[in-house]
């Protein structure tokens, strides 16, 4: 038999029967919802319909208001009914709303909720109305048990988990419904009975509260006597303004209500309800080991249900590094029968060297590294989380102290998750049926142990599982704990209690016997992967979320916050807060901030009794007191680094042999830089390498890459880079060569630093000569990128030959970055400068760079063919000399394409008479090319951050001999206002100079300002350099060639692609849609796409097809080339190409990938753009 679906009229009328949509029985795809949810329905079970009133939020525009408060519980849509269920004095209004965070097929409408679905049962026609929010895990079996043990013969319409609570409802009832459920859920159910018109009401919440939810009372007009409505709400803030506040309630974890009843218990198991329940007595009860681990695996499985990518909060506690021992095993296995080896996404937060993270990170290397786990830390500061404390307080809808302490890392830490995936494995929940806490070691016996676990057990609703349910859906993203698992809980709640007890002096150790050895035992051994949780993490001490992510962050938090509470507020809150009053003046601010958005709902608050977990405990225990844990330095482990101070006490400052281990110091003008990386989830040696640059190294918070779309971390290994030509994340090379560097400079500041940059400096630069095989007597400047490297050509000018008249030729216009031409004329390209941070709006042109004239010269014509920029070139220097002006001629050696012109300019006489600049950045270029330029007295610019895979940017000059020499004998230059903080002192510092340039140093910054984000991106930019310099020319030349003409074959061999240009490594390629070349606002779509999975988009593709369509691959950017078309480019890097001689075979079947999903684009471009990515 079908189930009947209600159309839109039907909602209107109880009896329309004719009108409910009828579904054919097709499969459906499994759907899962993760949502907030709003309900509303007249109370005819107090009043008769003559004496209701006008109830808004029955009406569905103001339960649209309502429910897109709940926006980010589901941000992915929103569906809204009403309509009246009954007949008579029992016509009741309904209402009910829905946001959905959409987690499978998200295009399907079917299994939208609310569901208003009609039955037709043994009892009668039953018509159900249903909003839930949370995961079913056994929704199959009860389905099966309604066909199998009740004859039900209705169809699922969807494949939504929670449409099967419409079923059980229609044929069980309420109470049995939901004790039938596995699963985290909160529902509301409107039932009316076709034939006799009878209206229920049934609201249930699940066994352990990891979903919320609230109902209340609309508020009377004239007395309490008045009909009204009851409201339903998955969190309080879409209660306000539509209930009377006091008569707001949270529906407990394993109850139900109805209106008849009341809130009546469904979830009672003998473990939690009886005092003297001790099967362990019983000689013929045995746990095993063994069974508890099986327990838990199938715990773990069971909240792997998903078809969307999930990951796992990684805090460093046992209890999480238990889950992912565990999940990681299963992971590998579930991706291999997908084809699939992609590491899985873990989630960290907390301050550098902080006892979470430091662990953390020791946990990930023991599961094998960046090969399994691609991990995430959010790093934060103290003074970064004071300005979220009322938006999470909002949130978390609790002024309990201690909870709003652990909210604030755990929002920062959802947040971050957010951006990669929907939902999160968590090991929430551990503690409260293993005796995590510490204060668990003062417990007198093990009967007065397993009373405080059911104690605790009881309260997780209102603490550990409220917050992780409000941080987490605050960001739209899904929180599953399997330590809470019914089934398991009741298997550890069974063992006895004495393998839990604590010893006091095992905990003043760090050894066996500490809080949750029991635990800690079960999971020593490796898993099936062979990995086991190292001893320093497995052994730690339990620290709560807000003492683990860094020891004395809290006590700045509680400083800092109760400043902002007078001692006069503090001395009448007893008058202000009668209930539940503040004992501290931090629990009186995050009492203000909830009175505020919450008047009236003081009583919905659950507090600890005596103000935290451990003072209501049935021992005493100095652990801890109302502000936390006693004594935060029991947490420190031996995978933390040693420090020398602590935030709460005066900073020291170290000498080279003893430093602190904490964040570099993050000087002024990287300030904004900096906050941006950290913000976006990047740890603070991550934020460093985007120091020192300008706008195109920003991280975005919002997308969290820079302009380039990079992120300052290795591409994901599964993936495919091509994009070389444009700009780099970091090779794993570099990025540990950096992380290296980082980790010797971490600790100095100041003068200290300055020193131990110019040694870095100066290292650099003596590599760069080695490996360059530079003559002897020729010098090497570093600067910040390519375009800043076009100031100091005309700054060498200045210092030779005086206040001349400079003209400037740059050719390949387009071909050359965006910031060439105006950095060749002296102005800013950019409105960031690498020492200055921010630019003033009204700054333009550089101080002392005034006045530079010349010409610039396009690279090709509007159809795309070559101008010859070198004719050009000549044409210009000779104009310019008959003008009396000194001119600056650019070469361009390898332009975005590749483009090579025709000629390399030297400097004539020495420079006297011209002075010849050979752009070179791509770095695509022999020695003995090289070493040609030189001979000429060519100054040479290239950069790393090109061929070379260096993050983005870092560059560099070449000064030939002669003009060095000459720079040597040179005094101070007469243009001393150049080198000024306006001029070109807002780009280096005398670190980043050669001995031959001893004249500027005076002239620029030299204390306190250091480029360190520069050293770092060269320290990665050398390690490439370094990892090829044993390959001899000839043998990269001709692997070069080969690789080309590989990929120009495979390209062409695809209709819609085209080799439009070949260069070297190189390959340029325009795309066909069907209609015509793609443009290049139309390939900025193609490119975004390729870094992307959008294989869901295109339901007709082939099967080849969505293989390539699901790959990321990363490539160059578009260039626009003529009128008719855009191009977009494959390049080698220096990793693809030591690769390439290594597997050329694996190195080609990569870049087959990357032109397969160029063609597959191409052919479904107009599909994948009315998608709406």
């Amino acid at each position: 038999m079908e189930v009947f679906r209600l159309g839109a009229h039907a909602l209107l009328k109880r009896n329309a029967a004719h009108q409910l949509k009828i579904n054919n029985g097709a499969s459906c795809a499994l759907r899962r919802d993760m949502c907030g949810l709003v309900a509303a329905i007249d109370d005819v079970w107090g009043k008769t319909s003559s004496a209701r009133n006008n109830i808004s939020i029955l009406g569905k525009e103001t339960m649209n208001t309502a429910s897109k408060i709940l926006h980010h519980r589901g941000p992915d849509g929103m569906q809204i009914s009403a309509g009246t269920v009954g007949e008579g004095e029992t016509l009741a209004r309904w209402s009910m709303g829905h946001t959905r965070l959409a987690i499978v097929d998200p295009s399907n409408r079917s299994a939208d909720m609310p569901f208003n679905l009609g039955f037709k049962t043994k009892n009668g026609d039953k018509i159900i109305h249903l909003a839930a929010n949370g995961e079913i895990y056994n929704h199959n079996i009860v389905y099966k048990d309604l066909v199998a043990k009740e004859g039900w013969n209705h169809d699922r319409i969807s494949g939504s988990d929670c449409e099967v609570i419409a079923h059980a409802f229609a044929q069980w009832g309420g109470p049995k419904t939901a004790a039938s459920l596995d699963g985290m859920f909160a529902f509301v159910v409107f039932e009316e009975d076709v034939v006799t018109g009878e209206v229920k009401a049934f609201a249930a919440r699940d066994p352990v509260g990891i979903k919320p939810l609230y109902y209340g009372r609309t508020k009377c007009s004239k007395s309490s006597d008045d009909a009204a409505a009851y409201v339903f709400s998955s969190e309080l803030k879409a209660l306000v303004g539509h209930v009377d506040p006091s008569t707001v309630v949270a529906i407990p974890p394993g109850h139900y209500w109805t209106p008849e009843k009341g809130l009546v218990c469904y979830y009672n198991p003998e473990w939690l309800r009886n005092d003297d329940y001790a099967p362990w007595e019983d000689p013929n009860h045995t746990v095993t080991d063994d069974e508890i681990r099986e327990g838990f695996s199938k715990a773990v499985q069971k909240r792997m249900m998903s078809d969307v990518d999930y990951g796992f909060f990684l805090s460093g506690g046992v209890d999480s590094c238990i889950v992912s021992h565990d999940l990681l095993p299963l992971w590998r296995e579930e991706r291999a029968k997908l084809g699939d080896d992609r590491p899985i996404p873990a989630y960290t937060v907390g301050m550098e060297n902080s006892p979470d993270v430091m662990a953390a990170r020791g946990m990930v290397d023991a599961l094998g590294g960046e090969k399994h786990v691609e991990h995430h830390i959010r790093s934060f500061t103290p003074d970064e989380v004071f300005d979220l404390v009322p938006k999470i307080i909002y949130h978390m809808e609790t002024y309990e102290a201690e909870l709003i302490r652990s909210a604030i890392p755990n929002w920062l830490l959802a947040e971050r998750a957010a951006q990669d995936v929907k939902m999160v494995l968590t090991g929430e929940g551990a503690d409260e049926i293993f005796a995590g806490y510490l204060y668990f070691q003062d417990a007198e016996n093990p009967r007065q142990l397993q009373n405080e676990l059911r104690r605790i057990y009881g309260m997780l609703g209102n603490v550990n599982l409220h917050r992780t349910d409000r941080m987490t859906m605050a960001h739209g993203l899904e929180a599953r704990v399997p330590f809470l698992d019914t089934e398991f809980t009741r298997l550890v709640m069974s063992v006895d209690p004495a393998k839990k007890i604590v010893d006091q002096e095992a905990v003043k150790t760090n050894s066996r016997g500490r809080e949750k050895t029991f635990l800690r035992e079960l999971f020593e051994g490796p898993n099936s992967d062979g990995n086991s949780i190292p001893r320093p993490v497995l052994w730690r001490a339990k620290a709560m979320q807000c003492e683990g992510v860094g020891e004395d962050w809290v006590a700045i938090l509680q400083r800092r916050v109760s400043s902002l509470v007078s001692d006069a507020e503090m001395g009448e809150a007893h008058i202000t807060y009668p209930i539940n009053t503040p004992q501290t003046k931090e629990e009186l601010y995050y009492r203000r901030i909830y009175d505020e958005n919450f008047h009236g709902m003081e009583h919905v608050v659950k507090l600890w009794e005596g103000g935290g977990r451990a003072m209501g405990a049935a021992w005493k225990s100095d652990m801890y007191t109302r502000e936390g844990l006693r004594n935060v330095g029991m947490l420190r482990h031996s995978l933390q680094q040693a420090r020398t101070f602590s935030s709460t006490t005066e900073r020291k400052f170290c000498t080279s042999t003893s430093r602190p281990f904490s964040s570099l110091a993050v000087q002024k003008f990287d300030e904004e830089a900096h906050g941006t990386a950290i913000e976006s989830g990047y740890s603070d040696f991550e934020a460093s390498l985007t120091l020192g640059g300008d706008d195109r190294s920003i991280i975005n918070p919002s997308v969290r890459t820079n302009k380039y779309h990079i992120k300052p971390q290795p591409v994901n290994p599964a993936h495919v880079f091509r994009g070389s030509c444009t700009g780099n994340p970091p090779t794993q090379r570099g990025y540990d060569a950096s992380k290296e560097l980082y980790g010797k400079l971490v600790g100095f500041e100041g003068k200290d630093l300055d020193v131990e940059i110019r040694k870095v400096f100066a290292d650099q630069r003596s590599r760069i000569s080695k490996l360059l095989n530079l003559p002897e007597g020729t010098e090497v400047i570093l600067c910040p990128s390519g375009s800043d490297a076009e100031y100091l050509p005309i700054a060498i000018v200045r210092t030779l030959k005086g206040d001349v008249t400079i003209e400037n030729g740059v050719t390949q216009l387009r071909e050359v970055g965006a910031g060439t031409a105006p950095a060749s004329m002296g102005q800013f390209f950019s409105t960031h400068a690498p020492l200055m941070g921010r630019l003033d709006p009204g700054a333009k042109v550089l101080d002392g760079f005034e006045g530079i004239e010349g010409a610039i010269i396009a690279a090709r014509e509007k159809d795309g063919s070559v101008i010859n920029a070198s004719e050009e070139m000549d044409r210009f220097v000779e104009s310019a000399l008959v003008r009396g002006a000194f001119p600056i001629v650019h070469g361009v050696f390898g332009g975005k394409t590749g483009l090579r012109d025709n000629k390399m300019p030297g400097s004539a006489d020495g420079g006297e008479k011209t002075l010849g600049v050979v752009d070179a950045c791509q770095a695509r270029f022999s020695l003995d090319e090289l070493h040609g330029w030189l001979a000429q007295d060519s100054l040479v610019l290239f950069t790393a951050s090109k061929f070379y895979q260096a993050p983005p940017f870092c560059g560099a000059v070449i000064v030939p001999t002669t003009i060095a020499e000459k720079l040597r004998s040179s005094s101070v230059p007469a243009q001393s206002d150049m080198f000024n903080s306006q001029g070109l002192g807002g780009f280096l510092t005398d670190k980043e100079l050669p001995s031959c340039l001893g004249s500027w140093s005076p002239l620029l910054k030299n204390d306190d300002v250091s480029n360190v984000g520069l050293a770092f991106r060269w320290e990665a930019g050398l390690a490439g350099m370094e990892a090829i310099s044993s390959v001899p020319d000839s043998v990269r030349i001709d692997a070069v060639n080969e690789w080309a003409k590989a990929v120009t074959t495979m390209t062409n061999s695809e209709q819609a692609l085209d080799a439009w240009c070949v260069q070297r490594s190189i390959v340029s390629i325009r795309v066909n849609k069907g209609d015509g070349w793609l443009s290049m606002s139309e390939l900025r779509d193609l490119y975004r796409w390729m870094s992307m999975d959008v294989s869901d988009l295109v339901a007709d593709a082939t099967a080849n097809e969505k293989e390539a369509l699901s790959k990321p691959t990363y490539i160059g950017q578009p260039v626009d080339v003529s009128d008719s078309h855009a191009i977009v480019r494959i390049a080698l890097g220096v990793e693809s190409l030591l690769s390439y001689l290594d597997d050329k075979d694996a190195t080609l079947a990569e870049d087959q990938m990357v032109v397969a999903k160029l063609a597959a684009i191409g052919k479904h471009f107009n599909t994948l753009k009315d998608s709406g990515l």
